[in-house]
């Protein structure tokens, strides 16, 4: 799946640096906009609170005391300020500036504060002032033009704070006035004046040195954003890739995910989902080829059965309609002597072919069911050979044919269901007399592999066309398409063969030889060394 402009790493880049971007517009913004007032407010409550606080604790102390002294001086260093105290008792001011002292007699003690005032520039008019001490006589002289600030400080014993509004120098300046109360009565004035530093055109430095700083925080913004997305997305990727291959039902995915938090625990659970899903659909499958083989077997048993039945009834029709004719005939006496004596003979005979293909069907029948079981067991195959071959011995030369057998000197032994084998080979012996030629040698061979023994059984005749080998095994199956009855045999031997060495495991099969035809299976030998062949 391609990643597009809406991926969420997109998305986290874009999110963050809009996020960034209004916080750092927003601080650009308030602090160009509100840091005069800021500034104003702030300093005008610092500077109330901390002259509140010194004007109480000078109150309580001896005018000329060191501790007063050193009260002064910290409040001068603390607020950037100059002190005044005016001693009303005696008609003095002493201003304290930079740790030092001027101390001015008043000629007389006014009935006023303007006169007061008028009393102070009298005197002073000529000293040469700084910034800080115009800035203090400035508010002296502002709060004593006005009886009402007069009367708060004087009458009521409250303080003031107040900006003297007229710029000393360009500079507004903060001014306090505080009384000095001393027995319950006010007996002097304490007072205070603070510069105001202009930051107008600090303010408009600000501003311009924000345009460089917004365009450098706008980079780096979009650099740090990038790579915060990719560090955060990454997992999310990861996981995304991994759940499109579960998708597309690619179980061998994993995600590597091994972080202690939500996303590890997610990708733990992923590939837990995958090995389940995996699991899953793999017992699925199985059960479903499981299923698809059962449906297969029942249609190839089905097919089986009609086949069998098919076989069945054609292998028993013929016998038993000669039966039904031999026998009217024997019924309805239109057959004397010599001739009644053969029907008889033509119904025994016919008989005895149905007993035999009801055999071998149940045979077959019992071979092929799942019930049936060997009773494998350990024993010589030379002393089965041996009994096999005297017992086709005789009736083979009543026929005109012969029976060689060809095994080692030594004792043969393997392990397999005896009677089931002699049971092959008696079916593959027949097979062999029946098709060979008068005056032609059956031939029975053992040979020792090692491991296993092989059996061969080599009738000379006709060869068997290439195209038939693989059908011989089959119920029924004859090479001849009219299934002449002239050879007998009720056409299930080498499948009852093919059942019974299936079931053992061993290897056969049937090919065409210089002299006719030979059929071979293996069997699992218990022991014996090789000492050379016998001929018999």
């Amino acid at each position: 799946m391609k990643q597009q402009k809406k991926s969420i790493t997109f998305k986290l880049f874009i999110i963050t640096s809009l996020f960034f971007i209004f916080f750092t517009s927003l601080t650009m913004l308030l602090q160009t906009v509100f840091i005069e007032n800021f500034y104003l407010s702030k300093k005008t409550k610092d500077f109330e609170a901390n002259f509140q606080q010194f004007s109480s604790a000078y109150s309580q102390l001896a005018e000329n005391s060191t501790d007063s002294s050193a009260l002064l001086s910290e409040f001068q260093d603390k607020n950037n300020a100059s002190t005044a105290v005016i001693n009303l008792s005696g008609s003095t001011l002493r201003i304290f500036e930079d740790k030092r002292q001027l101390l001015l007699k008043i000629a007389k003690r006014p009935a006023s504060g303007a006169g007061l005032m008028s009393e102070i520039t009298d005197d002073i008019i000529t000293y040469n002032m700084d910034s800080k001490m115009k800035m203090l006589i400035s508010g002296i002289q502002q709060w004593t033009s006005d009886p009402l600030a007069v009367a708060t400080v004087l009458d009521e014993g409250k303080h003031l704070v107040y900006h003297s509004g007229i710029k000393i120098d360009g500079q507004n300046s903060l001014v306090g006035i505080a009384p000095i109360v001393s027995g319950g009565k006010v007996t002097g004035v304490l007072t205070a004046a603070a510069s105001l530093q202009p930051i107008g055109e600090a303010a408009a430095v600000i501003r311009q040195f924000y345009v460089y700083f917004y365009l450098i925080a706008l980079v780096l913004i979009f650099a740090l954003s990038f790579i915060y997305s990719k560090i955060i997305a990454k997992p999310l990727v990861t996981l995304n890739k991994t759940a499109i291959k579960l998708a597309e039902m690619d179980f061998s995915a994993k995600c590597p995910l091994n972080s202690q938090d939500e996303l590890g625990s997610l990708s733990t659970t992923l590939n837990f989902l995958s090995d389940k899903l995996d699991s899953s659909i793999s017992e699925l499958k199985a059960a479903n080829e499981k299923l698809k083989e059962d449906i297969e077997r029942e249609k190839k048993l089905d097919l089986m059965k009609n086949e069998f039945i098919a076989g069945v009834s054609h292998e028993l029709k013929t016998p038993i309609s000669l039966i039904s004719s031999y026998a009217e005939g024997i019924k309805d006496n239109i057959t004397h002597g010599a001739k009644r004596e053969y029907y008889a003979h033509i119904i025994m005979d016919e008989s005895k072919k149905m007993a035999s293909l009801v055999e071998d069907m149940l045979d077959l029948s019992q071979l092929e069911s799942g019930s049936f079981k060997l009773k494998v067991e350990d024993f010589s195959l030379t002393g089965l050979l041996n009994s096999i071959s005297e017992r086709y011995a005789g009736d083979l030369r009543r026929k005109g044919k012969n029976l060689d057998l060809s095994i080692p000197a030594y004792d043969l032994e393997v392990s397999a269901d005896m009677f089931r084998i002699e049971q092959v080979l008696t079916n593959l012996i027949d097979n062999g007399i029946k098709y060979s030629l008068e005056g032609g040698i059956i031939k029975i061979k053992a040979h020792d592999q090692g491991d296993t023994v092989t059996i061969e059984v080599e009738n000379p005749g006709e060869p068997i066309p290439e195209a038939e080998l693989p059908h011989i095994w089959s119920k029924f199956y004859r090479i001849e398409k009219s299934r002449n009855k002239e050879l007998g045999g009720t056409g299930l031997g080498l499948s009852i063969v093919r059942e019974i060495l299936d079931r053992h495991g061993s290897a056969y099969g049937a090919e065409n030889t210089v002299s006719g035809v030979k059929f071979f299976f293996t069997l699992a030998k218990i022991k014996g060394p090789a000492e050379g062949w016998a001929g018999r």
